[in-house]
This record gives structure tokens, sequence and C-alpha cells, in this order.
């Protein structure tokens, strides 16, 4: 339709990780370049040499003033690139440093999403039972219980109050953009190869790298970080770790692969429950955050047995239109 755009639409913000680019190609082409230089510098000045001197004093005095000139080159140069880089270190250090504070932020905010809807669930289940029999208590109460039974279905309704409260907050909207979904796993991977436990383990990543997606992009980095962060606990050192992006009918399906011990069937259920761990300084509320993410966009999260051998932490997120600006 003429006179609308899909928002959010933009190349990535200054806040995302920048690609790390094809640093082998760029130093070979690099070295290229300074070696063809420097082979045309010492022809040229040897060439020179021969025609301007006249005496070999001559000679050795253009000799010296030719290698001090290379080494003033070579030393601007060496510090020109090291300075580069540098820079360019340091901008992707404050970069990460800024997306792991809003990776905790949107954690803690998922977390507390994710109580207050298991609470709000949890009392009014509650709240059903307790209405039933306090209505069985009023029909067989005499006149001198009234009183007591009124004060019980005041803080009853009180009670449903605050549920419904929690019910609000735990389904509030969160913010939604339009964005490459591999790209998002492809950043979200890259700065968790930072952290200790994935540094010597293999990470590879499949799916369609044109795919887009609507939903809340620090939900979806927070995800990916919990689950290869779990899977490289369950893996250990020098484990393979797999991340597939897969469409399926109406979804779009996140799965991490794991070839670690793997989770018993039995056990499946529990590791999914608020603070439950296996860890001695974890605080059990990772996958509590990755079901977070899963409820935010409608979808569930399975685990399975994965063809690694490990465990398969399927996560699928219901895809939804992308925002369309009226202008």
């Amino acid at each position: 339709m003429a006179g609308q755009r899909i928002s959010s639409l933009s190349s990535p913000g200054p806040d995302l990780i920048e690609p790390p680019g094809r640093p082998l190609k760029t130093a070979l082409a690099a070295c290229g370049v300074f070696f063809a230089a420097g082979v045309g510098y010492i022809l040229f000045s040897s060439h020179f040499a021969a025609l301007t001197a006249a005496t070999v004093p001559d000679l050795a005095s253009i000799e010296k003033t030719k290698g001090l000139l290379f080494i003033v080159f070579t030393t601007v140069l060496l510090f020109c690139v090291i300075y580069a880089m540098l820079v360019r270190l340091d901008r992707q250090q404050r970069r990460l440093l800024n997306f792991g504070n809003r990776l905790i932020a949107a954690e803690r905010q998922a977390t507390a999403l994710v109580l207050a809807d298991s609470i709000a669930h949890e009392v009014s289940n509650l709240l059903m039972t307790l209405e039933y029999h306090v209505q069985e208590l009023a029909d067989a109460a005499g006149e001198e219980k009234k009183g007591a039974l009124q004060k019980v279905n005041s803080s009853q309704d009180r009670l449903k109050a605050l549920a419904r409260r929690l019910a609000r907050v735990s389904g509030r909207e969160t913010r939604k953009t339009y964005f490459n979904l591999f790209a998002a796993v492809s950043d979200a991977l890259a700065f968790a190869e930072k952290h200790r436990s994935l540094r010597f383990c293999k990470i590879e990543r499949t799916g369609p790298e044109d795919l887009m997606f609507m939903g809340n992009l620090l939900l979806i980095y927070q995800m990916i970080l919990n689950l290869v962060l779990n899977a490289a606990e369950a893996a250990g050192e020098k484990g393979r770790i797999r991340v597939d992006l897969l469409e399926q009918d109406n979804f779009v399906v996140t799965e991490v692969h794991d070839n670690g011990p793997g989770i018993a069937p039995n056990m499946r259920k529990t590791v999914m429950e608020a603070f439950y761990t296996t860890r001695k300084n974890g605080s059990g509320l990772g996958l509590l955050s990755v079901e977070a993410c899963a409820r935010a966009h409608r979808g569930d999260v399975e685990i399975r047995d994965s063809d690694l051998g490990g465990a398969c932490f399927a996560v699928r997120l219901k895809k939804t239109p992308a925002v369309i600006d009226d202008q």
C-alpha cells in the first residue's frame, strides 16, 4: 500500500555487536600491499642510489638514509594500524558491556513476569477452592458466624483483586520490533562466546539467513544466551553445541543441541521450574527466563533428546505480522 513502510527495518543500532568480518583475507591483503610497496621501494631506491652515488661513501650514505626512511615509514604505519585496532576493540568492549547490562535488565524483567503469572495462576486456583468451602460454611453456619464469614469474603475479594493485577502485569505486552532473527542469534552467540564456559566449545548454527521476525529483541538475546550457556555447562570443556533455526507452520523454532549427558524424561519438567539448579552458584532462573520469552511470543518450550547425544531445547515462537506505520 502506498504511503506505508515496515518499521524497525533499518540497520542495526550502535549497541549491537559488529560482525567479525574476514580477518584472514584482510590480513593477507594488507600483507600483500605492504610487501608490494616494500619491494617497489627497495628496487626504486637502489636504482636511484646507483645513479646518483659517485663514490662508495656516497652510496653508503644514501643506503643509510634509505634504511632510516624505511624504519620511520614502517613505524608510523604500524602505529596507525595498532591504534585503529585498539580503538575498534575498545568500541566493541563498550558495546558488549552495554549489551550485557541490557540482557541482565531484560532477564530480571522476564523473570518477574513469569513469577507474577505463576503466582496469579496459583492464587486463582486456591481462591476457587476457598470460595467453595466458604459457601458451604455460610449455608451451615448460624447468625452468630455471619460476621466472621463476611470478613473472610472481604479478604477473598481483596485477594481476587490482587490476582487480577498480577495477571495484568504478567500479560503486559513487551515492545517488539521487526528484525533479522538469524543475525540476532549470531550476535547473541558472538557475545556468549566470550564466556569462559564457551571458550573451548565448538558452536555451530544453521538456518535461513534472511529469516525476519517480529518480536522482542532483548528477550531473544537473553533466551539464546541462557540456552547456550546451559548447553555449555552440560557439554563441558571442548563440548559441541548446535543452534538450529527452523520454520514450522506459523512458528519459528529455535533448537539448541548439545552432546552432554542429556536430561532424563522424568526430569524435563522439573528443570523448567523456578529456582531449580544443579550448579553450586546457580540461581535457577535461566530456563525460567527462556519460558518467559516463549510466553511473550505466544509459544512454548520443549525438551527432548538431541541427535548430538545430549539434550535439545526447542523454543517455538509464534510469527506475527510486522508493524506497519502509516505515514
